[in-house]
């Protein structure tokens, strides 16, 4: 096996494994993995009545998968959505006192999962990884036609 299999390899473990933890860690949250509602939550909770479309861009959600989200998430009483005064077709998403609470369970998750995966990593290791991590990044970004 080569370095970069060896690489391509270890990413897709990894991405298992994180996927894994999520979906233990939302459904204990209540919320419905593979539907963005922890980014979406995790989004709102640092910029508060925004649009539908900003809102789907920054979490990386297609229209259909964020109507759905918010749905879900307007339901559970997380999120208020409100006419945008100035577009009639427009609608500006916050969080509920519900919500933020709910974004900060989130938040604390996340962040536990974030300490599980950095374990034994010292902060150069992490700055390397991150650097490495970024390029393979920026690559598939301007690679997406294959």
């Amino acid at each position: 096996m080569t370095e970069r299999q060896k690489f391509r390899e270890v990413l897709f473990e990894i991405e298992l494994r994180k996927r894994k933890k999520v979906q233990e860690l939302l459904v204990k949250m209540g919320l419905t993995p593979g539907q963005g509602q922890a980014r979406i939550l995790s989004y709102l909770s640092v910029n508060d009545r925004v649009t539908q479309r900003e809102t789907a861009d920054a979490c990386l959600l297609d229209a259909t998968t964020m109507s759905r989200a918010l749905d879900r998430l307007e339901k559970m009483g997380l999120i208020r959505r409100e006419r945008d005064p100035g577009c009639r077709r427009a609608y500006r998403v916050g969080l509920t006192d519900a919500g933020r609470q709910k974004a900060d369970e989130v938040k604390n998750g996340f962040r536990k999962l974030e300490n599980l995966m950095c374990c034994g990593i010292t902060d150069e290791e992490i700055s390397a990884l991150t650097a490495g991590l970024e390029r393979v990044r920026e690559n598939l970004k301007q690679g997406e036609e294959m």
